[in-house]
């Protein structure tokens, strides 16, 4: 199984590649879901892909935004330049430049972004037919899900370690709708880690926890014996470098058949934790799913503060502190250790646990107030020296021979799929005192520790008494090793082929209200362009409703794009009337914080009106649906009805409507109002 890791920047994938991973992935400056992220430019990738691609290391880019017409040529562009440049596979959402790479770039390999909400075998014999190689499941997925993906005859991807996204996989549309922020742009506010109040009826509940949307961070590295998926995936492109060390290491050595101490889990909670769960994998749910105490790192506790002297605090330790630690009191201030004093007030580098210290702080701290370790400085320094000096080496097998007097010393080294042979520039001469031996060479020929080389098997035929300076054994070991190297970065691709795709398409005009037809691909495929009107026809469906998040301005851009390429009109469905709902999740926060967090058909959503309400005063409707997913509304409902003529003008003539608790009367005044503006 592949150990894939999250790179960030330089430092990131130093660690990544010291801690052991198989590949990494990472984006560029656009259209990567992890927008603030420092990123990378072309150059750069280039760069590391040549580096990685010497060590045996694959390099995935993240391209899993979703993308407006004007945006998809760009995107394709970007694509094309990856592939030019090595790339082993580009992880994309959008359907629009899936179907564009497929037509285009047939053999650039492309994986399904989780936010694809991937979680069925019949949605991936979808995405086969756009050739997605692997697909990277939703992390909702149960295991049992996951088991029945991989008779898909793709590869399968798994999160194993990291951040929790409550929503189901790429259908949040909170932070678009509340924050202009998409998640599905890589822009996210992250409102499911703010504080929120639970309304029943109108009254507020009371409760002792504020983060309501706020999971834990999913780790099954010690489950991942029960795994038999293609790639263990590792969140955290926003994280830091001693994160991504201690996550690849240690899904590696589990990987591998070892077991983890209790110091390596440690470790791995002070890189980052907001608490550990094993997820919808393992079917987690309330408490054992969340963490709403708070919504950030929490490190590991190493004691309380007893005393409080001035702008110092007095700590009685459990476990040990350094100097330039990062502690946190409370859920409240956090600092950097500056200056560590001893009981006596003795300036110290390092205090053992079970001792008392005192640090300087700038924030007023309550005494009794349990001081977390959330930055091991130790831990950063171990990290930093051993991705500086961590040298990844491939075997290689060497053979040399010489034939004799007047001729070259030849050296053919293999990596097991490339071999290469060079030939040394001098001839051999007839040796005057001491014959070339292969001991001799071989010292030579082992010299290797400063590169990525390590020969692990050797051979040698030397031809007579024969002799060649040192300086030549060792330059021809430098040009095999160049050579070689020249073969394990070699970029072989193929030339771009013209799009000719032509869709079918059907004319028949509907009100849909409700439900969606199986035939048609509903809001969760989030189609934004006229490629991703395409790619649905050519998956199989009849028509397409648009993403939510368009406005009118982008769905005629689309549509007019669509008609200018295919000369046949959109086939669209878009979305008149309708609360937005802005999340559908797993979790259901009424059932957590009402009953036993269990979500066992209790009801109460339907019996009671909930309401969600943040600290900036918006309330959002909450609704259970059949399967017993929690969903949050918007409390005022879209209504275009007014633009159907704008929007008929423009020959759509499929219309989609969807009530969440609009009386009866409501429901056909509005439809009543629809068939009055309709020509």
């Amino acid at each position: 199984m592949e150990i894939l890791a999250p790179v960030g920047d330089r430092s990131m994938l130093d660690a990544a590649l010291a801690g052991g991973c198989d590949a990494v992935y990472l984006a560029l400056k656009h259209f990567g879901a992890r927008a603030y992220a420092k990123n990378f430019t072309l150059e750069e990738v280039k760069d590391i892909i040549q580096r990685c691609h010497l060590i045996g290391v694959d390099v995935h880019v993240t391209m899993n935004t979703i993308l407006y017409e004007e945006e998809v040529e760009a995107a394709y562009a970007q694509a094309k330049a990856l592939y030019e440049m090595g790339v082993d596979a580009l992880i994309v959402q959008d359907l629009g430049l899936i179907h564009l790479l497929h037509h285009r770039l047939p053999e650039l390999t492309i994986h399904a972004s989780t936010q694809m909400s991937i979680h069925t075998p019949a949605q991936i014999e979808q995405l086969k037919k756009l050739g997605v190689k692997r697909v990277v499941l939703a992390r909702e997925c149960t295991k049992a899900e996951i088991e029945a993906c991989q008779q898909s005859g793709v590869e399968i991807e798994v999160f194993v370690h990291g951040a929790l996204c409550i929503s189901v996989s790429g259908q949040c549309y909170f932070s678009s709708f509340c924050y202009g922020r998409s998640g599905n742009r890589g822009i996210c506010a992250q409102p499911c880690r703010m504080a929120y109040t639970l309304y029943k009826d109108g009254q507020p509940i009371s409760f002792n926890q504020e983060y309501l949307l706020s999971p834990k961070d999913v780790s099954v590295i010690d489950q991942i014996g029960q795994l038999s998926v293609d790639s263990l995936k590792i969140e955290g492109r926003m994280k830091s470098p001693v994160y991504v060390y201690e996550a690849c290491r240690q899904v590696k050595m589990v990987r591998d058949g070892k077991k983890r101490t209790e110091k390596d889990k440690e470790r791995l909670k002070l890189a980052f934790n907001r608490g550990y769960t094993l997820g919808h994998m393992f079917d987690q749910r309330g408490y054992n799913l969340m963490h709403m105490d708070s919504p950030n790192h929490q490190g590991i506790p190493i004691g309380k503060v007893i005393g409080i002297h001035g702008k110092r605090v007095k700590i009685q330790l459990d476990r040990s502190i350094d100097q330039n630690d990062g502690i946190r009191f409370g859920q409240a201030y956090g600092c950097r250790v500056n200056y560590l004093f001893d009981e006596k007030g003795r300036l110290q580098k390092h205090i053992d646990g079970h001792h008392r210290c005192e640090a300087e702080v700038k924030s007023k701290i309550q005494k009794g107030s349990i001081v977390y370790k959330t930055i091991s400085y130790a831990l950063e320094k171990e990290v930093e020296k051993a991705s500086k000096e961590t040298i990844r080496k491939v075997k290689v097998s060497c053979f040399v021979h010489c034939d004799g007097p007047s001729t070259p010393l030849v050296c053919t080294m293999s990596d097991g799929i490339h071999t290469v042979t060079c030939v040394s520039e001098q001839l051999a001469s007839v040796a005057q005192k001491h014959a070339l031996n292969q001991d001799t060479i071989a010292k030579q020929m082992y010299k290797t520790k400063d590169s990525w080389v390590e020969i692990t098997a050797f051979a040698c035929t030397l031809v007579g008494d024969i002799f060649f300076p040192m300086g030549v054994i060792n330059a021809l070991r430098r040009t095999t090793i160049e050579a070689l190297e020249k073969e394990r970065t070699k970029i072989c691709c193929q030339p771009e082929k013209p799009y000719a795709f032509q869709p079918k398409v059907t004319s028949d005009h509907r009100i849909y209200v409700q439900d969606l037809p199986d035939s048609m691909a509903d809001l969760t495929k989030n189609v934004t362009n006229s490629y991703g009107i395409a790619a649905c026809l050519e998956m199989g469906f009849e028509k397409v409703a648009l993403s939510i998040e368009m406005t009118p301005d982008q769905i005629q851009k689309t549509v007019l794009a669509f008609g200018a390429r295919y000369h046949v009109d959109a086939p669209v469905v878009v979305y008149i009337y309708g609360k937005i709902r802005y999340m559908i999740m797993k979790h259901c926060p009424i059932n957590t914080v009402c009953l036993d967090g269990k979500r066992q058909d209790c009801h109460l959503c339907h019996r009671h009106h909930f309401e969600l309400e943040g600290k900036d005063g918006r309330r959002l409707l909450m609704k259970g649906n059949k399967d017993c997913y929690m969903q949050l509304f918007d409390e005022t409902p879209r209504n275009w009805l007014a633009m159907i003529p704008a929007f008929q003008a423009l020959n759509i003539n499929d219309f989609y409507v969807h009530f969440v608790d609009e009386s009866p009367t409501k429901k056909e005044e509005i439809i009543a109002l629809i068939h009055s503006v309709l020509r």
